[in-house]
């Protein structure tokens, strides 16, 4: 059994992906294509920034949103460790109680079948079907132990199997995956080559607490700053609670982008203070259907957090459910127009869509996942408005902004983590709150109830090659058991 806290190398990979040093990252041309300057093109261009810094007490109430100040964040992932955390009780991932995820770095075999073995796993059907469609594997394999990850369900039968051909990860070294397919009853196999696909993929390793306390105003290009809200979701799911505050390393494996694509973390990593035990990690997999996201290398899934943070809060000042009177009316005697009955209370109770997140006026409200803006502007009691589109058909709603970033309009693509608004009490609004909606097929989600799964964040079937995959990759190198 492969344990949890595994054995690593340092650095990860001098071969097939470049390591910058944060000392070193200032310099290093790659990493700076990464910045917000070479997002992705919007079909509408975004317009240039106007913002005004204006006294942060004023407010907007109507059709307008003034131009205020944001809120100063130094410490941005400092600020969300600090943050309170939703009440959610996460449901039990139908998924997640039938998968079993295993990987490390076996000890090099002459077959499949002393490998599967060796993990204690009978399938005649996978062993039949890699014999056939992946041969001579084990002949052109080298190193003292084969880098591996494999998925079965229920019945202990694989789901998906990736392998390197070299554990030193070098530019001639192939990852080859063999799956099974979810529309017909048999095998499909995945091989690539390292030498291409991966020129603008990054590695980065630094102390933990100089990430915590990563400061925007001092940034280097090790780390593009559009990542940091990401990063900080990460840390804050991860990151071990250690009264002691031993020393720890964190280990970010990201792709700087270019102009048609937005940099994305591709792994993270925490290490302990030797760099040898990796403490919690994430990996990202990408889907074509609907958003993607992080998951470990168990398989359990990080996006609910993701989905549920889209800024700094104080407190949730309202959930989903039930609240009211919502109409009070004083009704004037028809005889005596001079006097008034009594005012009379109409009590009728009216449920909540949104969560209701307090925060100080001017507030930056973030992109809880990358998406298209399809309504910027106000509308009725939401106020000033911001709609995003992500795939799948699921939307996010942020209301009653008191700005909006003024760099975004209608049409233009965003990231996760990009600032897209401001909090503020515009529309129909006792005080500065962010109220936060997601939908699916317009239909409002809960995204707070113990009863929810979305696939948003599950690890399904079709996912688990790309998961297997992504941790043979990205992982730090394990040594042989």
């Amino acid at each position: 059994m492969v344990p949890l806290h595994l054995r690593a190398t340092t650095p990860l990979n001098r071969h097939f992906i470049q390591v910058v040093t944060p000392s070193t990252a200032t310099s290093n041309p790659t990493a700076s294509t990464a910045t917000n300057k070479n997002k992705p093109k919007s079909k509408a261009t975004p317009k240039k920034s106007t913002k005004q810094a204006i006294n942060p007490k004023l407010r907007s109430s109507g059709s307008s949103a003034l131009r205020i100040e944001p809120l100063y964040t130094p410490n941005i992932i400092e600020n969300m460790l600090q943050m309170p955390t939703p009440e959610v009780v996460k449901a039990s991932s139908a998924l997640g109680s039938r998968s079993f995820l295993q990987r490390g770095c076996l000890p090099h075999r002459d077959t499949i079948a002393q490998l599967l073995e060796s993990l204690g796993i009978i399938d005649q059907e996978f062993e039949d079907a890699f014999n056939k469609q992946v041969l001579g594997f084990f002949k052109v394999s080298v190193g003292a132990c084969m880098p591996f990850a494999i998925s079965q369900d229920s019945n202990r039968k694989v789901q998906a199997f990736s392998i390197l051909s070299n554990a030193k990860r070098e530019r001639d070294s192939v990852v080859t995956t063999i799956y099974r397919s979810q529309t017909t009853d048999i095998f499909l196999v995945d091989s690539q080559t390292l030498a291409t696909g991966f020129e603008n993929y990054l590695e980065v390793i630094l102390d933990l607490n100089d990430l915590i306390i990563y400061k925007a105003n001092k940034a280097t290009t090790a780390i593009p700053p559009e990542l940091i809200w990401e990063l900080g979701s990460l840390v804050k799911e991860l990151y071990p609670k250690d009264p002691s505050a031993q020393e720890r390393y964190a280990r970010v494996v990201y792709d700087a982008g270019n102009k048609d694509k937005w940099a994305q973390v591709i792994s993270f990593e925490i290490l302990d203070k030797s760099q040898k035990n990796v403490l919690a990690s994430a990996f990202w997999i990408d889907r074509d259907d609907i958003p993607g996201g992080f998951f470990t290398a168990l398989g359990t899934e990080l996006e609910q957090t993701f989905w549920i943070s889209p800024l700094n809060y104080t407190r949730i000042s309202r959930g989903v459910g039930q609240y009211g009177p919502r109409a009070l009316k004083s009704i004037a005697n028809k005889k005596n127009s001079k006097t008034n009955r009594p005012m009379r209370l109409y009590g009728n109770y009216s449920g909540h869509q949104g969560i209701d997140f307090s925060a100080p006026q001017g507030t930056p409200i973030y992109a809880v996942a990358n998406g298209k803006i399809i309504q910027y502007g106000p509308m009725a009691a939401y106020g000033n408005l911001v709609i995003v589109e992500h795939p799948g058909n699921y939307k996010t709603y942020y209301a009653h902004l008191s700005a909006f970033n003024p760099e975004l309009q209608l049409g233009s693509e965003v990231r996760r983590g990009l600032e897209i608004g401001y909090v503020g009490s515009t529309g129909r609004s006792t005080g500065p709150h962010l109220h936060f909606e997601i939908r699916k097929n317009n239909l409002y989600l809960n995204p707070l109830s113990n009863m929810l799964e979305l696939d948003l964040w599950t690890l399904r079937p079709s996912d688990q090659p790309l998961l297997t995959k992504s941790i043979v990759l990205f992982s730090s190198q394990i040594s042989p058991q």
